[in-house]
């Protein structure tokens, strides 16, 4: 068979894998536990969490979530909207003139909840190559490096040259249009226009994931926690709104998500953020958003978050805007980067590609 009409008749078969955190999909005790336990093993790889820290961990976090489902039933979304993401994704990918050359089949795979990532890309090791999508715009140990890390450990070197990571989304300007067109996009949308006096009571929040600064010990983290690159993110993506003529906000902070166990947490963080607007005296006229731009899917540690700040603030409104998801924009940057590396991958197997 020639090499043309091996993409031809779809041989050359492209596993597609969304490797995401994931988290239980209900308020059950026991998911939630089985979910923390495996998020705390994968962590303990890398730094020190004694066994019976993951246990009291998990056992308080599942517990707490049990409680709060009683006034807020509220599930986190995550593994669904990862879902939603594949399913968008593989829809784009089958309609693309690629689908000629590659028979694209994506997947939406956990860390910590099952289908597990590492059971995803065993299953589609023999593929003629593999597209493993880190879903996180930053990159550090616990995302992108463990899933080099379980690369290295399970494929051969001539298996490694069908594979390819698709992660440093941070660092991407095209990536950070699209988080400003989306975010514009929504404002305008959901809010009315309003005079230049009222636009100065307007705050946007951007929220990214938390990172350890210095451990208990007070020294450095002996690992890769992406601190830097979510300080570059997060001060490119602010520039870039200030400036953007669509802005309606008088002031954008970035905001932490943090842990805050194990040592020193980036700042500001969420709960310093929440006291500030709690001792602002003008803060009842303050209007708030809330975007996740740390997260490429909402789940636990964005839904919540303007309910906290209207609950213990004085401030007057506040909205969370949904993270990217499975936004149409999203949709096409992911694709581009996918067919993309399904290319180099071909390249360097030897085969030419027929004019699409």
């Amino acid at each position: 068979m020639s090499r043309s009409s091996l993409f031809e008749s779809h041989e050359m078969k492209i596993a597609v894998i969304l490797a995401a955190h994931g988290e239980a999909e209900t308020t059950r005790f026991m998911e939630n536990y089985r979910v923390t336990r495996q998020t705390l093993a994968h962590a303990s790889q890398i730094m020190h969490i004694p066994g019976s820290l993951q246990k009291t961990i998990a056992v308080t976090s599942s517990l707490k979530k049990l409680i709060r489902s009683r006034t807020n039933a509220q599930c986190s979304p995550h593994n669904r909207i990862t879902r939603d993401q594949a399913g968008a994704l593989q829809q784009y990918l089958d309609s693309s003139p690629s689908a000629a050359a590659f028979d694209f089949e994506v997947h939406a795979a956990f860390s910590a909840s099952p289908p597990y990532v590492e059971q995803i890309i065993e299953r589609t090791r023999l593929y003629d190559g593999q597209v493993i999508v880190s879903m996180s715009p930053i990159d550090n140990t616990l995302s992108c490096g463990q899933l080099c890390s379980c690369l290295a450990a399970s494929h051969s070197p001539e298996e490694l040259g069908k594979v390819k990571v698709l992660s440093r989304f941070w660092s991407d300007e095209r990536l950070c249009s699209i988080y400003c067109d989306y975010l514009f996009e929504d404002v305008s949308e959901h809010c009315r226009p309003q005079s230049a006096e009222h636009n100065e009571r307007r705050v946007l929040l951007l929220l990214f994931h938390g990172t350890l600064v210095k451990d208990a010990k007070g020294d450095s983290p002996l690992f890769r926690t992406g601190r830097e690159e979510t300080i570059q993110f997060a001060e490119r993506l602010q520039a870039l709104m200030l400036s953007d003529p669509r802005n309606p906000y008088s002031r954008i902070m970035t905001v932490y998500l943090n842990h805050n166990v194990g040592g020193e947490w980036t700042r500001p963080s969420f709960e310093e953020v929440l006291a500030m607007f709690k001792e602002d005296k003008k803060a009842s006229s303050v209007g708030v958003d809330l975007f996740g731009c740390g997260y490429f899917a909402d789940g636990n540690e964005t839904i919540h978050r303007a309910g906290e700040l209207l609950h213990s603030s004085s401030v007057s409104k506040a909205r969370s805007i949904p993270c990217l998801n499975s936004t149409p924009l999203f949709t096409a940057y992911l694709a581009s980067r996918v067919i993309d590396a399904a290319r180099q991958i071909t390249s360097l197997r030897g085969f030419t590609f027929p004019a699409l």
